[in-house]
């Protein structure tokens, strides 16, 4: 999860810093780009990503419940657990 959010802050960065150092052809073929790419996809694209983030949310908490209450029924968390508890925590604040 984490290596997919440093991909899209990187892809991020290349588009914001293209379109704002304005050299020349590379500016102009990343507004086409831009353009095309919201022509008419918006509503299905948002709606899938939506749908996707949510599933990734909804499977983070489940992990989280089901490790609290392993805790709760053994009595003591393992620091195994611990670490797997705050990497879903992680994902779930990020979402």
């Amino acid at each position: 999860m984490i290596p997919l959010l440093v991909l899209v802050l990187l892809v991020e960065g290349a588009v914001a810093s293209l379109l704002i150092l304005k050299m020349g052809p590379f500016t102009e073929l990343t507004m086409r780009a831009l353009d095309q790419l919201q022509t008419g996809r918006g509503p299905p694209t948002i709606k899938t990503l939506a749908c996707t983030m949510s599933l990734i949310f909804i499977s983070s908490l489940t992990s989280i419940l089901k490790i609290g209450k392993k805790g709760v029924k053994v009595g003591t968390t393992t620091p195994m657990d611990q670490v797997l508890w705050s990497t879903h925590v992680l994902e779930a604040s990020l979402m």
